[in-house]
Protein backbone atom coordinates (compact mmCIF):
# COMPACT_ATOMS: atom_id res chain seq x y z
CA UNK A 1 0.00 0.00 0.00
CA UNK A 2 1.43 3.34 -0.93
CA UNK A 3 2.28 6.45 1.34
CA UNK A 4 -0.86 8.58 -0.01
CA UNK A 5 -3.12 5.30 0.69
CA UNK A 6 -2.20 4.85 4.16
CA UNK A 7 -2.41 8.78 4.93
CA UNK A 8 -5.77 8.79 3.25
CA UNK A 9 -6.99 5.51 5.24
CA UNK A 10 -5.60 6.87 8.33
CA UNK A 11 -8.19 10.28 7.96
CA UNK A 12 -10.51 8.11 7.80
CA UNK A 13 -9.77 6.42 10.94
CA UNK A 14 -9.60 9.58 12.77
CA UNK A 15 -12.69 10.86 10.93
CA UNK A 16 -14.69 7.44 12.32
CA UNK A 17 -13.10 8.49 15.84
CA UNK A 18 -13.79 12.21 15.98
CA UNK A 19 -17.55 10.95 15.03
CA UNK A 20 -18.04 8.74 17.87
CA UNK A 21 -16.42 10.76 20.26
CA UNK A 22 -18.88 13.27 19.28
CA UNK A 23 -22.16 10.91 19.96
CA UNK A 24 -20.85 9.04 22.34
CA UNK A 25 -19.35 11.44 24.96
CA UNK A 26 -22.16 12.46 27.31
CA UNK A 27 -19.81 15.19 29.19
CA UNK A 28 -16.61 17.21 28.99
CA UNK A 29 -16.65 19.12 25.79
CA UNK A 30 -19.09 18.25 23.66
CA UNK A 31 -21.54 18.63 26.97
CA UNK A 32 -25.51 16.75 27.11
CA UNK A 33 -26.62 13.53 25.66
CA UNK A 34 -26.98 14.40 21.59
CA UNK A 35 -30.23 11.93 22.27
CA UNK A 36 -31.88 13.54 24.77
CA UNK A 37 -34.31 11.80 26.92
CA UNK A 38 -37.86 10.85 26.16
CA UNK A 39 -41.07 13.08 26.86
CA UNK A 40 -38.56 16.45 27.28
CA UNK A 41 -41.06 18.87 26.52
CA UNK A 42 -43.08 17.77 29.62
CA UNK A 43 -40.13 18.26 31.93
CA UNK A 44 -40.22 22.01 33.66
CA UNK A 45 -36.91 23.83 34.18
CA UNK A 46 -35.41 25.35 38.01
CA UNK A 47 -36.01 24.39 41.23
CA UNK A 48 -39.46 23.83 42.34
CA UNK A 49 -41.36 22.62 45.65
CA UNK A 50 -43.93 20.10 44.52
CA UNK A 51 -47.00 19.29 45.99
CA UNK A 52 -48.58 16.41 44.53
CA UNK A 53 -48.66 12.79 45.67
CA UNK A 54 -45.52 11.12 45.08
CA UNK A 55 -44.52 7.64 45.05
CA UNK A 56 -41.36 6.94 43.15
CA UNK A 57 -38.49 8.63 42.30
CA UNK A 58 -36.71 9.10 38.94
CA UNK A 59 -33.06 10.99 39.10
CA UNK A 60 -30.70 10.92 36.24
CA UNK A 61 -27.90 13.28 36.97
CA UNK A 62 -24.76 14.07 35.35
CA UNK A 63 -21.98 15.92 37.09
CA UNK A 64 -22.64 16.56 41.23
CA UNK A 65 -23.31 15.01 44.06
CA UNK A 66 -27.17 13.89 45.09
CA UNK A 67 -28.70 14.44 48.34
CA UNK A 68 -32.08 13.04 49.50
CA UNK A 69 -33.56 14.47 52.96
CA UNK A 70 -36.34 15.53 54.71
CA UNK A 71 -37.98 18.15 56.48
CA UNK A 72 -41.55 18.76 58.37
CA UNK A 73 -43.68 20.34 55.38
CA UNK A 74 -46.07 18.29 52.68
CA UNK A 75 -43.77 18.88 49.45
CA UNK A 76 -41.13 17.71 48.09
CA UNK A 77 -38.49 20.17 47.05
CA UNK A 78 -35.97 20.34 44.62
CA UNK A 79 -32.82 22.35 44.73
CA UNK A 80 -29.29 22.82 43.34
CA UNK A 81 -26.40 24.39 44.22
CA UNK A 82 -23.11 24.92 42.19
CA UNK A 83 -20.06 27.13 42.49
CA UNK A 84 -21.14 29.61 39.84
CA UNK A 85 -24.50 31.12 37.92
CA UNK A 86 -26.51 28.46 37.05
CA UNK A 87 -27.19 29.21 33.02
CA UNK A 88 -30.91 28.51 31.51
CA UNK A 89 -29.92 25.53 29.54
CA UNK A 90 -27.80 23.45 32.37
CA UNK A 91 -31.01 24.38 34.98
CA UNK A 92 -32.39 21.01 36.16
CA UNK A 93 -35.60 19.72 34.67
CA UNK A 94 -38.84 17.83 36.46
CA UNK A 95 -41.82 16.37 35.42
CA UNK A 96 -44.44 14.50 38.24
CA UNK A 97 -45.53 12.20 35.99
CA UNK A 98 -48.58 10.59 37.68
CA UNK A 99 -47.19 10.03 41.15
CA UNK A 100 -43.19 9.07 39.59
CA UNK A 101 -41.03 12.65 40.24
CA UNK A 102 -38.49 11.93 37.42
CA UNK A 103 -35.51 14.44 37.36
CA UNK A 104 -33.07 15.23 34.98
CA UNK A 105 -29.76 17.65 35.19
CA UNK A 106 -30.85 19.72 32.36
CA UNK A 107 -32.47 20.13 29.22
CA UNK A 108 -30.77 17.47 27.32
CA UNK A 109 -29.66 17.04 23.76
CA UNK A 110 -26.36 17.82 22.50
CA UNK A 111 -24.66 21.20 22.95
CA UNK A 112 -20.89 22.57 23.16
CA UNK A 113 -19.30 23.41 26.62
CA UNK A 114 -18.60 21.72 29.78
CA UNK A 115 -21.16 20.17 31.82
CA UNK A 116 -21.28 22.10 35.13
CA UNK A 117 -20.59 20.50 38.17
CA UNK A 118 -24.71 20.86 40.73
CA UNK A 119 -25.36 19.48 43.59
CA UNK A 120 -28.82 18.24 44.11
CA UNK A 121 -31.22 17.88 46.89
CA UNK A 122 -34.43 16.27 46.76
CA UNK A 123 -36.21 17.03 50.28
CA UNK A 124 -38.89 14.67 51.19
CA UNK A 125 -41.92 15.06 53.76
CA UNK A 126 -40.60 13.05 57.22
CA UNK A 127 -41.75 9.49 56.98
CA UNK A 128 -42.32 9.47 53.31
CA UNK A 129 -42.32 5.83 52.11
CA UNK A 130 -41.97 4.84 48.43
CA UNK A 131 -42.53 2.28 46.22
CA UNK A 132 -39.68 2.85 44.01
CA UNK A 133 -36.52 4.83 44.12
CA UNK A 134 -34.04 4.83 41.06
CA UNK A 135 -30.85 7.45 41.68
CA UNK A 136 -28.29 7.52 38.31
CA UNK A 137 -25.46 9.56 38.84
CA UNK A 138 -22.37 9.53 35.87
CA UNK A 139 -19.92 11.76 38.25
CA UNK A 140 -20.66 12.13 41.46
CA UNK A 141 -21.53 10.97 45.10
CA UNK A 142 -25.00 9.27 46.20
CA UNK A 143 -26.69 10.24 49.53
CA UNK A 144 -29.68 8.66 50.86
CA UNK A 145 -30.61 9.06 54.54
CA UNK A 146 -33.04 7.16 56.33
CA UNK A 147 -35.00 6.14 53.30
CA UNK A 148 -38.22 3.79 53.22
CA UNK A 149 -39.07 2.19 49.90
CA UNK A 150 -39.69 -1.01 48.45
CA UNK A 151 -37.24 -1.08 45.38
CA UNK A 152 -33.88 1.04 45.74
CA UNK A 153 -31.68 1.24 43.09
CA UNK A 154 -28.49 3.23 42.83
CA UNK A 155 -25.55 3.63 40.10
CA UNK A 156 -22.96 6.35 39.80
CA UNK A 157 -19.65 5.99 37.19
CA UNK A 158 -17.31 7.96 39.41
CA UNK A 159 -18.22 8.34 42.73
CA UNK A 160 -18.98 7.33 46.37
CA UNK A 161 -22.27 5.32 47.59
CA UNK A 162 -23.75 5.77 51.13
CA UNK A 163 -27.75 4.82 51.64
CA UNK A 164 -29.23 3.66 54.67
CA UNK A 165 -32.92 2.02 54.17
CA UNK A 166 -35.67 -0.11 54.97
CA UNK A 167 -36.15 -1.80 51.29
CA UNK A 168 -37.47 -5.12 49.80
CA UNK A 169 -35.10 -4.90 46.70
CA UNK A 170 -31.40 -2.93 46.36
CA UNK A 171 -29.50 -3.07 43.56
CA UNK A 172 -26.64 -0.98 44.12
CA UNK A 173 -23.35 -0.24 41.94
CA UNK A 174 -20.40 2.25 41.23
CA UNK A 175 -17.72 1.97 38.88
CA UNK A 176 -15.35 3.79 40.83
CA UNK A 177 -16.19 4.50 44.49
CA UNK A 178 -17.29 3.07 47.32
CA UNK A 179 -20.18 1.73 48.63
CA UNK A 180 -21.75 1.55 52.16
CA UNK A 181 -24.98 0.30 52.59
CA UNK A 182 -27.17 0.05 56.30
CA UNK A 183 -30.29 -1.84 56.00
CA UNK A 184 -33.21 -1.90 58.36
CA UNK A 185 -35.77 -4.56 58.35
CA UNK A 186 -36.25 -7.51 56.32
CA UNK A 187 -34.87 -7.29 52.52
CA UNK A 188 -35.47 -9.87 50.08
CA UNK A 189 -32.67 -9.33 47.77
CA UNK A 190 -29.49 -7.28 48.05
CA UNK A 191 -27.17 -7.11 44.99
CA UNK A 192 -24.01 -4.75 45.57
CA UNK A 193 -21.25 -4.58 42.76
CA UNK A 194 -17.99 -2.07 42.26
CA UNK A 195 -15.35 -2.48 39.66
CA UNK A 196 -12.61 -0.17 41.83
CA UNK A 197 -13.86 0.42 45.06
CA UNK A 198 -15.01 -1.02 48.76
CA UNK A 199 -18.16 -2.43 50.09
CA UNK A 200 -19.47 -2.82 53.12
CA UNK A 201 -22.98 -3.54 53.68
CA UNK A 202 -24.61 -4.06 57.32
CA UNK A 203 -27.81 -5.82 57.40
CA UNK A 204 -30.74 -7.07 59.64
CA UNK A 205 -32.29 -9.86 58.13
CA UNK A 206 -32.07 -11.04 54.36
CA UNK A 207 -33.07 -13.60 52.52
CA UNK A 208 -30.30 -13.09 49.48
CA UNK A 209 -27.13 -11.17 49.75
CA UNK A 210 -24.60 -10.65 46.79
CA UNK A 211 -21.37 -8.42 46.69
CA UNK A 212 -18.42 -8.05 44.29
CA UNK A 213 -15.79 -5.82 43.19
CA UNK A 214 -12.89 -6.20 40.96
CA UNK A 215 -10.57 -3.95 43.03
CA UNK A 216 -11.19 -3.78 46.49
CA UNK A 217 -11.88 -5.10 49.92
CA UNK A 218 -15.79 -6.39 50.41
CA UNK A 219 -16.83 -6.22 54.66
CA UNK A 220 -20.81 -7.97 55.34
CA UNK A 221 -22.34 -7.96 58.55
CA UNK A 222 -25.74 -9.78 59.30
CA UNK A 223 -28.32 -10.78 62.18
CA UNK A 224 -29.82 -13.35 59.51
CA UNK A 225 -29.14 -14.04 55.97
CA UNK A 226 -30.37 -17.11 54.26
CA UNK A 227 -28.05 -16.72 51.25
CA UNK A 228 -24.98 -14.96 51.17
CA UNK A 229 -22.15 -14.81 48.41
CA UNK A 230 -19.09 -12.68 48.39
CA UNK A 231 -16.71 -12.56 45.97
CA UNK A 232 -14.05 -10.01 45.25
CA UNK A 233 -10.74 -10.67 42.27
CA UNK A 234 -8.27 -8.12 44.18
CA UNK A 235 -9.71 -7.42 47.76
CA UNK A 236 -10.22 -9.22 51.07
CA UNK A 237 -13.35 -10.36 52.19
CA UNK A 238 -14.85 -10.07 55.72
CA UNK A 239 -18.29 -11.77 56.34
CA UNK A 240 -20.44 -11.99 59.93
CA UNK A 241 -23.45 -13.40 60.48
CA UNK A 242 -25.43 -14.41 62.80
CA UNK A 243 -27.49 -16.74 61.50
CA UNK A 244 -26.91 -17.90 58.12
CA UNK A 245 -28.62 -20.49 55.60
CA UNK A 246 -25.85 -21.02 52.45
CA UNK A 247 -22.60 -18.55 52.61
CA UNK A 248 -20.26 -18.51 49.79
CA UNK A 249 -17.28 -16.59 49.48
CA UNK A 250 -14.40 -16.34 47.19
CA UNK A 251 -10.99 -14.08 45.85
CA UNK A 252 -8.50 -14.48 43.48
CA UNK A 253 -5.53 -12.65 45.37
CA UNK A 254 -6.81 -11.32 48.65
CA UNK A 255 -7.93 -13.26 52.31
CA UNK A 256 -11.29 -14.17 53.68
CA UNK A 257 -12.18 -14.05 57.41
CA UNK A 258 -15.38 -15.71 58.07
CA UNK A 259 -17.70 -15.60 61.29
CA UNK A 260 -20.71 -17.90 61.50
CA UNK A 261 -22.84 -18.46 64.60
CA UNK A 262 -25.26 -20.63 63.20
CA UNK A 263 -24.92 -21.76 59.39
CA UNK A 264 -26.52 -24.77 56.98
CA UNK A 265 -23.34 -24.78 54.54
CA UNK A 266 -19.84 -22.60 54.23
CA UNK A 267 -18.06 -22.92 51.32
CA UNK A 268 -14.83 -20.34 50.91
CA UNK A 269 -11.89 -20.15 48.34
CA UNK A 270 -9.04 -18.16 47.75
CA UNK A 271 -6.85 -18.61 45.00
CA UNK A 272 -3.40 -16.52 46.76
CA UNK A 273 -4.44 -15.65 50.66
CA UNK A 274 -5.33 -17.12 53.90
CA UNK A 275 -8.68 -18.33 55.15
CA UNK A 276 -9.63 -17.11 58.63
CA UNK A 277 -12.85 -19.02 59.76
CA UNK A 278 -14.40 -18.40 63.56
CA UNK A 279 -17.26 -21.23 63.76
CA UNK A 280 -19.56 -22.03 66.41
CA UNK A 281 -19.29 -25.51 68.01
CA UNK A 282 -23.06 -25.94 69.12
CA UNK A 283 -24.20 -27.32 67.39
CA UNK A 284 -21.32 -28.26 65.00
CA UNK A 285 -20.35 -28.70 61.69
CA UNK A 286 -18.49 -31.24 59.20
CA UNK A 287 -15.34 -29.95 57.22
CA UNK A 288 -13.74 -30.65 53.96
CA UNK A 289 -10.45 -28.29 54.51
CA UNK A 290 -7.37 -28.32 51.67
CA UNK A 291 -4.66 -26.18 50.60
CA UNK A 292 -2.24 -27.14 48.20
CA UNK A 293 0.41 -24.96 49.59
CA UNK A 294 0.09 -23.58 52.65
CA UNK A 295 -0.55 -24.74 56.64
CA UNK A 296 -3.90 -26.29 58.46
CA UNK A 297 -4.25 -25.07 61.98
CA UNK A 298 -7.09 -25.20 64.28
CA UNK A 299 -7.22 -24.08 67.78
CA UNK A 300 -10.86 -25.82 68.92
CA UNK A 301 -12.12 -29.55 69.28
CA UNK A 302 -12.08 -31.97 66.30
CA UNK A 303 -12.03 -35.25 65.34
CA UNK A 304 -10.50 -36.07 61.85
CA UNK A 305 -11.12 -38.44 59.36
CA UNK A 306 -9.09 -38.51 56.01
CA UNK A 307 -9.44 -34.64 54.85
CA UNK A 308 -12.93 -34.29 56.81
CA UNK A 309 -13.17 -32.41 60.15
CA UNK A 310 -15.99 -33.36 62.59
CA UNK A 311 -17.03 -30.84 65.71
CA UNK A 312 -19.92 -31.48 67.61
CA UNK A 313 -23.13 -33.21 65.99
CA UNK A 314 -21.57 -32.26 62.51
CA UNK A 315 -24.81 -30.39 61.00
CA UNK A 316 -23.29 -27.89 59.09
CA UNK A 317 -21.54 -28.23 55.98
CA UNK A 318 -18.24 -26.49 55.38
CA UNK A 319 -15.86 -26.22 52.56
CA UNK A 320 -12.57 -24.52 52.78
CA UNK A 321 -9.84 -24.06 50.23
CA UNK A 322 -6.82 -22.37 48.91
CA UNK A 323 -4.65 -22.72 46.56
CA UNK A 324 -1.71 -20.56 48.21
CA UNK A 325 -1.95 -19.66 51.69
CA UNK A 326 -2.65 -20.42 55.26
CA UNK A 327 -5.92 -22.01 56.25
CA UNK A 328 -6.92 -20.94 60.18
CA UNK A 329 -10.05 -22.45 61.78
CA UNK A 330 -11.08 -21.76 65.28
CA UNK A 331 -14.37 -21.63 67.35
CA UNK A 332 -16.31 -18.38 68.80
CA UNK A 333 -15.65 -16.93 71.63
CA UNK A 334 -18.62 -17.58 74.42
Amino acid sequence: MSRNQWTKMGMAVCLVVLAAAAVMNLTGLFGGSPFGYAHAEKYTAGEASISGPVRNLDIDWTNGKVNLAYHSENTVTLQETSDRAIPADLQLRWWLDGDTLRVRYDKGGFRLGFDQQKELTVTLPNGTALDEVSIHATSGDLNVPALEAKTLRMETTSGDIHAEAETRSAEVGATSGDITLKLQGEAESVTVGTTSGNIGIEAEKARKIKASSTSGGIGITAREAQDCEAGATSGNVYVDIQEAGKVEIGTTSGGIQVTLAKFASLKTNSTSGQVKAALSEDPGFTAEIESVSGSIDYGMPLSRSGDKYVCGDGSGKAEIGTTSGNIQLSGLEK
